[in-house]
């Protein structure tokens, strides 16, 4: 039993920390994106930020205690975040479809017909059963599917998703400030109405 629980809180950790990489990793990409374009290596690195989310929500699914709660803070935020995302289905919409099929497999495919509206796409909802995959079932057969999703992305920016494994493959063992559930959710839109105020400054 002390062996499962050191397990379960070292599993804790990495997901803590990896939460982290994943706020601070988008904000630099949309930093890149609405201030300083020309920086194109800001959009590189920040091509590793969609997978690190869709590994939280991974974990963050099969770990709630109120997974109607889960999802709806995700649906409410990713409506809040609507009109700092100028209109697209983001982000949270895509980590929703993803959670939803995955904690109840007959939802999967209108899931994966519904992603095709959102961010990312199919692609996106993919490459979150990559990681589920990867996480619950064979590590190396979801290796696999994930740099076969990649395959497509030859020769585009969205190629550098695949470095996000390696946090995600690593045994990270950092001890951080836990990111507060509700920041989780309202850093989003927070960030991108910030950073689209300075933009017209």
């Amino acid at each position: 039993m002390e062996t499962i629980s050191m397990q379960s809180h070292s599993f804790d950790e990495k997901s803590n920390l990896i939460k982290w990489l994943a706020i601070i990793i988008m904000t630099i990409d949309h930093i890149g994106a609405y201030l300083l374009p020309q920086f194109v290596m800001l959009r590189v690195i920040g091509r590793i930020a969609f997978p690190l989310f869709l590994y939280t929500t991974v974990l963050g699914a099969q770990r709630t205690r109120n997974f109607n709660r889960y999802l709806f803070q995700l649906v409410l935020f990713g409506i809040i975040s609507i009109p700092v995302t100028l209109g697209r289905i983001n982000i949270l919409f895509s980590l929703a479809l993803f959670a939803l099929s995955m904690k109840d497999k007959r939802f999967f495919l209108p899931c994966l017909i519904a992603s095709y509206f959102v961010e990312y796409g199919i692609y996106g909802f993919l490459l979150g059963w990559a990681i589920y995959i990867l996480v619950f079932e064979n590590r190396y057969l979801g290796i696999l599917a994930y740099f076969l999703l990649h395959i497509p992305e030859l020769g585009t920016i969205q190629i550098y998703a695949v470095l996000a494994l390696i946090p995600i493959l690593l045994p990270f063992r950092l001890h951080l400030i836990r990111v507060p559930k509700f920041l989780g959710y309202a850093y989003y839109p927070l960030h991108l109405a910030v950073i689209h105020f300075i933009a017209r400054l």
